[in-house]
């Protein structure tokens, strides 16, 4: 009997860490007005943000079912593995909630359930987390304890070109949306335990990078850390801010990961953010 680690889309896994730790995605849903995909099956990040560009109204996002929950929690209790299975927070999404009913429907106490309460790179780090726990031969309770410790722990720090797509998809007021575009301010929002906050605003791209590591040099200490750096559309800059942080900050580990479509829904093109888990 083995641990089995499951997770959603909107977590935008790095392929090669998905692999390493043998980690099984769920998919959530894009709906464009002419068709929907199946994140990251179906289109990939770069052709979602192309055809985000083209189109007049913004796409939406769905959930996953009870039912692809309970097909792919069946296969892995056919092979007798336990599950350590590490949604999208409940806030932004029906996911978790759908895992409770896939749950009760197959009745089984081998499944442990986990609202990451982040997003994206957050939520990844969570699941990375869980992987290195199974590595070290923790039981699936142990892990599940420990992550629901290490959750609140967990927070996102990102610079976007817009709140519109926030605003858009009900996981921002509209008033904390009203940011102005004509000087080209960019917020910068950040993400702790299911709430969206926008905590201040910068004037171009290039203050994005300086916020981010004026408050990395403030708050962050990496050298005793993981960061995850994560983008939209500009790899550029999240490379940059890679070796920023190894170079400057000496960072323990730094990975960077590529916001997907159901996330990029959301958040839109040009998002640079970052993730770590807090002291």
């Amino acid at each position: 009997m083995a641990i089995k680690i499951i997770t959603d889309s909107t977590a935008d896994i790095p392929v090669d860490l998905l692999e390493k730790y043998g980690i099984e995605i769920v998919p959530l849903t894009v709906n464009f007005e002419d068709k929907s995909y199946l994140d990251k099956i179906e289109i990939s990040s770069v052709e979602f943000f192309d055809k985000l560009a083209k189109v007049n109204k913004l796409p939406t996002t769905s959930q996953a079912s009870p039912g692809i929950l309970v097909e792919a929690f069946e296969k892995e209790l056919a092979k007798e593995n336990e599950i350590i299975a590490i949604f999208i927070s409940s806030k932004f999404s029906g996911t978790y909630g759908s895992s409770i009913i896939a749950k009760e429907m197959i009745g089984s106490d081998k499944i442990y359930l986990v609202d990451s309460g982040s997003a994206c790179l957050g939520h990844c780090m969570l699941v990375l987390e869980a992987a290195k726990l199974v590595k070290e031969g923790l039981s699936a309770g142990e892990i599940f304890k420990k992550l629901e410790e290490i959750k609140s722990k967990i927070s996102i720090y990102a610079g976007v070109d817009t709140l519109k797509y926030l605003e858009k998809g009900g996981r921002l007021s509209k008033g904390a949306a009203v940011v102005g575009t004509i000087l080209n301010i960019k917020p910068i929002i950040k993400v702790k335990t299911g709430k969206i906050e926008s905590i201040d605003k910068v004037r171009g791209k290039v203050k994005v990078f300086k916020w981010l590591d004026d408050f990395i040099a403030n708050n962050v200490k990496p050298q005793n850390k993981t960061v995850a750096v994560y983008y939209s559309v500009n790899e550029e800059t999240a490379i940059e801010l890679k070796k920023l942080l190894i170079e400057k900050y000496n960072a323990k580990d730094v990975f960077i990961g590529e916001i997907g479509p159901v996330i990029g829904t959301h958040v839109g093109p040009n998002a640079l953010a970052i993730a770590f888990i807090e002291d």
